[in-house]
This record gives C-alpha cells, structure tokens and sequence, in this order.
C-alpha cells in the first residue's frame, strides 16, 4: 500500500515545465491547482509569464481550477481573475471539504482529476485523501524559477517516510 503522503508523480519540476501530454496520456480531464509555491512565489503579486503560457495551454485540454490555503480572497480573487479561472480560498488543506466541494463543482470522475501542488503536508495529502492524482512540483521564487533547495519540502520528504 502506498503511503498517503507519496505523490502518483513526483515531478522535481516547476509547474510550467509539466507535460500536458503526459498528464492527458494518464487520462487526466481537470486539475486543480495550488497558487502560493506552485504558481505564484507567495511574496510576490506578480505572475510568472511561464506560469501565465502554462495556464493559457492548459485551459485548451483540462478543467482547471485554483485551490488555495491563503484566506486572503482579495490576493487568490486576484491571481484567479488574472488567469480567467474558478478558485476557492482558505481552503484549510489537507481537510477535504473544500476540494470535495471543487470535485464535485467540476463534475468529473475522480479517476481523472490531479491537483498539482508544492506540499505535501496539504497538497498531496488531501489530493490522497480524496483519491486524486497527485503531482508535486518546485517551489517558485519571486522571479518564477523554481527554488533549488527547499527545507520545506526536505523535511517533509523526511518525515513522510516513517509515516504510511
């Protein structure tokens, strides 16, 4: 049995550099997506453009849909506004309340919905605790690359493998 806390993909890549192909050979249909860390340095207000070329090739084959723990509406209204996307805020991951809300809002089969996210104490959790694919990318900094060494990430890493 696979650990709740270990990603279907692994990615070791930023979100822009995730293959869409890839993602519709594994019949995936609807993703949702974290904003802080994955598309969005969380101390910046200003979206990568690779982030931006990403989305606006992705809305052409998947449902996508903005997922974010930030309780700030006016910053996640903003960002979702920007791409032309869905979103929900103050999401409370790895509760799954509100992804349930957004899997069902979407309407489609669970079996071909990922999230894509930067953590994997929320991200991955809820995406295995609602049975979602699960895709972990880097972390962005404020220029939009990804982040080399996340401690973050490190020590979850670490942790994750004493926990099944």
């Amino acid at each position: 049995m696979r650990s709740i806390l270990k990603a279907n993909w692994d990615s070791n890549l930023p979100i822009y550099e995730i293959s869409q192909y890839e993602l519709q050979k594994e019949g995936i249909h609807c993703l949702l997506l974290d904003v802080d860390g994955t598309l969005i340095n969380r101390k910046s207000t200003k979206i990568p453009k690779a982030v931006k070329n990403w989305i606006t090739d992705s809305k052409k084959l998947f449902s996508l849909y903005l997922i974010s723990n930030n309780p700030s509406k006016k910053r996640i209204a903003k960002i979702a506004n920007e791409l032309k996307l869905k979103y929900k805020y103050n999401a409370s991951k790895p509760r799954k309340k509100v992804i349930l809300n957004a899997i069902k809002e979407v309407n489609y089969e669970v079996k071909s919905i990922a999230i894509i996210g930067d953590r994997i104490f929320t991200d991955i959790l809820v995406g295995n605790r609602c049975n979602i694919k699960t895709i972990l990318v880097k972390r962005l900094k404020r220029d939009g690359l990804p982040i080399k060494f996340n401690l973050t990430l490190t020590i979850e890493k670490l942790i994750s493998l004493f926990i099944k």
